[in-house]
């Protein structure tokens, strides 16, 4: 078992938030309740930004001290950012045109993101 390895109910809690910004993104692209989606997925972005702020504080560092799962770390933290600036632009931007590709980049490194994460889990699980 990695040194580095979380707790695993803090585990549950960014697989459930990361999990439900998934889920209501994707099902946001369909039409379907656009504006329930959009405050679930707004409530489980401000979740996971404060999740996202205790692995800072620990997890990364400790990851970058022992050289484990540098790059797919760096890559998740790339995308979580990108995707931090994208949400923010959508919201307040007033520009349709930066709307429009905050919004397309937004979701492609949502999809790609979700599996950067997956290999950054499959690559720190235990053998």
């Amino acid at each position: 078992m990695s040194l580095n390895r979380l707790h695993p109910r803090y585990r549950a809690l960014i697989y459930a938030a990361l999990g439900l910004l998934f889920l209501s993104g994707l099902l946001w692209q369909t039409g379907w309740e656009r504006s329930l989606l959009m405050k679930i997925h707004g409530a489980a972005a401000m979740a996971t930004l404060v999740l996202l702020g205790t692995l800072l504080a620990r997890h990364v560092p400790a990851g970058w001290s022992a050289g484990t799962n540098r790059i797919s770390g760096v890559a998740v933290l790339v995308a979580s950012a990108w995707l931090s600036i994208t949400g923010y632009a959508l919201y307040y931007s007033g520009s349709d045109a930066l709307r429009y590709w905050a919004g397309e980049t937004h979701f492609w490194i949502g999809i790609g993101g979700a599996a950067l994460f997956g290999l950054h889990l499959r690559r720190s699980a235990p053998a």
